[in-house]
C-alpha cells in the first residue's frame, strides 16, 4: 500500500485512488473514467444496516465521509434480512447496493449466490487481516466476546481454561442459551489451542459443558443480562462484550472484561448481485477499508478495526477496549462451519440444556 493511503485523513490520492474515486481531473484521467465518475456523481447507493449504535457509527465515519468525496449520495434502510436479499437478487429487482451481514449469514450468502464478487481492481485488500478478507465481502469491523467479572467480589477469571476450573476459581458461571459461541468456549476450557478449536470436536465440549454445568447460576438468553446479572450479584463470571461491560463501566459499575483470550467475530460488508450501481458499491467498499475511516469507526463503534494500520490512529481511550486481532490466544469463529453445523447442534443443545 502507498504511503498516502496509509497518512489518515489528510492523505494524497494516488492515481489508483483517484480514479476509484472519481476525484482526480485533467490529464490524469481518461475521458471514458471522466464519463464514468460523472454518472457515479449521479448516484445514489442504498445501504441497509443493523440500524441504532452501529448504524450512527456508519453514518458518521462512513457515508457523510463519502458522500462529502464523491458526491454520491447515501440513503440508508435498517434490516438487513437474508429471506429479502434473497428474494431481491432472484426475482432481479434488487433494491440495495451495500448491505451489511452478521458472521454467520455470510457463508448462507454466498452459497445462494446472493452477493457480487469483490472487484479488486477497485477494492484494495493490502493491510486488512487475512481474517476479514473473502472473495465476496469486506471485513470492516472486529467484535470480541470474553469473560466479564465484578472487579471486587472475585478474583478474575481472565481464559476459558481458568472459567472452566471451579475448584481453584469458584463462583457462579454464566453460559448463553445458544450453541454458538458455547462451544467454542467450552473447546478452550477444555484445552483445545484457540487456533485448533474448529473444527468443533463436539463430543468433547459438551463432556467439558457436562463438567461445568451444577456450577451455572444462569443460562442466559439476553445479552444485557450478560452484565446485569452480575452487577446485582446473581452469578460472578459471564460470557458478554466488551461495548456491554464498557457501557457499565461508563455508569460507574466496577465491572471488568478479560483480553487474555476472545472469541472474534467479522461484521461483513457486501454487494448484492444485481446491483444498479455495482462500480460505486465497490468504490464505497474500498473508502471502508481505509485505516483512518476504519479508526473513526472504531471510535464510535468501540469495535476493532481490521486494517492493521488503523488501531493506531484510534482514540487511546477506545483503544483498551479492543480486540488484538493478532493474539494467538483469541479464537476467530468459523462462520462457515457454523452454517452447516448451528440447525442441528442448536437442536441437541436445547434438549442438554433440559437434562
Amino acid at each position: 500500500m502507498s504511503d498516502s493511503k496509509k497518512s489518515g485523513s489528510t492523505k494524497t490520492f494516488s492515481r489508483r485512488h483517484a480514479l476509484k474515486l472519481g476525484l482526480a481531473a485533467g490529464a490524469v484521467v481518461s475521458a471514458p473514467a471522466i464519463i464514468g465518475s460523472a454518472r457515479a456523481k449521479s448516484k445514489n447507493l442504498v445501504i441497509v444496516n443493523s440500524g441504532g449504535k452501529m448504524g450512527e457509527a456508519k453514518r458518521k465515519a462512513l457515508y457523510e465521509p463519502f458522500t462529502k468525496k464523491t458526491g454520491i449520495e447515501i440513503t440508508t434502510v435498517a434490516g438487513p434480512e437474508l429471506a429479502k436479499l434473497k428474494l431481491q437478487v432472484e426475482n432481479k429487482a434488487v433494491e440495495w447496493d451495500v448491505v451489511d451481514m452478521g458472521h454467520a449469514t455470510l457463508p448462507t450468502a454466498i452459497r445462494l449466490g446472493l452477493l457480487e464478487p469483490i472487484d479488486e481492481k477497485i477494492v484494495d485488500w493490502e493491510g486488512i487481516v487475512k481474517q476479514a478478507r473473502s472473495p465476496f465481502a469486506i471485513g470492516g469491523t472486529i467484535y470480541a466476546g470474553g469473560i466479564g467479572y465484578h472487579r471486587t467480589r472475585k478474583k478474575p477469571v481472565t481464559t476459558w481454561p481458568e472459567f472452566f476450573d471451579v475448584k481453584n476459581f469458584p463462583g457462579r458461571r454464566g453460559l448463553r442459551t445458544r450453541v454458538n459461541d458455547t462451544l467454542e468456549i467450552a473447546a478452550m476450557g477444555s484445552g483445545v489451542a484457540p487456533s485448533e478449536v474448529f473444527p468443533i470436536d463436539v463430543e468433547r465440549a459438551f463432556k467439558a459443558l457436562d463438567k461445568i454445568k451444577p456450577h451455572v447460576s444462569h443460562w442466559i438468553s439476553s445479552t444485557a443480562q450478560t452484565v446485569s446479572l452480575i452487577q446485582q450479584n446473581e452469578t460472578d463470571y459471564t460470557f458478554t462484550y466488551t461495548t456491554r461491560v464498557k457501557g457499565m463501566q461508563d455508569a460507574g459499575v466496577p465491572l471488568d472484561f478479560s483480553f487474555k483470550q476472545n472469541i472474534c467475530g467479522i461484521s461483513w460488508t457486501g454487494v448484492p448481485r444485481g446491483s444498479k450501481n455495482r462500480d460505486a458499491a465497490m468504490r464505497f467498499l474500498d473508502f471502508a477499508l481505509t485505516p483512518d475511516r476504519q479508526a473513526e469507526l472504531s471510535n464510535y463503534s468501540v469495535d476493532a478495526p481490521s486494517h492493521k494500520d488503523a488501531m493506531a490512529m484510534v482514540d487511546p481511550a477506545v483503544r483498551k477496549w479492543l480486540p488484538d486481532p493478532s493474539n494467538k490466544n483469541n479464537c476467530f469463529t468459523d462462520a462457515e462451519w457454523w452454517s452447516t453445523n448451528l440447525e442441528p447442534l442448536t437442536i441437541r443443545y436445547k434438549e442438554w440444556l433440559l437434562t
